[in-house]
């Protein structure tokens, strides 16, 4: 079975992923971009999983293009498609 990161990516790649308006935002507060948000998914590592009534969700770390780091909270729907929850700075 491919690892929780190699499914994500795939989605990424294929083009199977959407943002709710709430990461959009969070992205436009916090100076990210989609460029940024892919850079972690791409390069970055799952470091939280949970599980909610919605099923699971990652919290991948990661590095923007100007090299903050960033967090991108994830799931799988249950469709198929990487949804974008929301997006935030990670302060060391």
């Amino acid at each position: 079975m491919a690892s929780r990161m190699v499914v994500l990516r795939r989605k990424l790649a294929a083009g199977q992923y959407e943002l709710t308006h709430h990461a959009k935002e969070e992205m436009e507060q916090d100076g990210f971009v989609l460029d940024d948000v892919k850079g972690a998914i791409y390069a970055g590592r799952v470091v939280r999983t949970q599980r909610d009534r919605r099923g699971r969700k990652d919290t991948v770390s990661g590095t923007a293009t100007d090299g903050r780091g960033i967090r991108v909270v994830c799931r799988v729907t249950p469709r198929g498609r990487l949804r974008i929850i929301t997006v935030y700075e990670r302060v060391r």
